[in-house]
């Protein structure tokens, strides 16, 4: 397994040294190893969302082009849905 070598604040130091001191981790390097698993999972779901709303603006120029728009007010649109 790669080392590599991190600066941390001693915020973060302090952190990570009570979460193993506390017993939720064997070392130091679980704790980062955590965390980087973490922000791992919400980057990849970041780029989820924003390729979720790429579609949908591709979605609606694909409408707009194609002359598929309604151009009551939203209010007018929201009352002719039953919910």
């Amino acid at each position: 397994m790669p080392t590599m070598n991190v600066s941390l604040t001693e915020t973060l130091a302090s952190f990570v040294e009570r979460q193993v001191a506390d017993g939720g981790y064997a070392s130091q390097s679980e704790v980062v190893r955590d965390a980087l698993r973490l922000l791992h999972r919400e980057k990849a779901a970041e780029q989820e969302k924003l390729e979720m709303l790429r579609r949908a603006v591709t979605v609606g120029f694909d409408d707009w082009r194609q002359g598929r728009l309604d151009d009551r007010p939203i209010n007018d649109i929201l009352d002719g849905i039953d919910v």
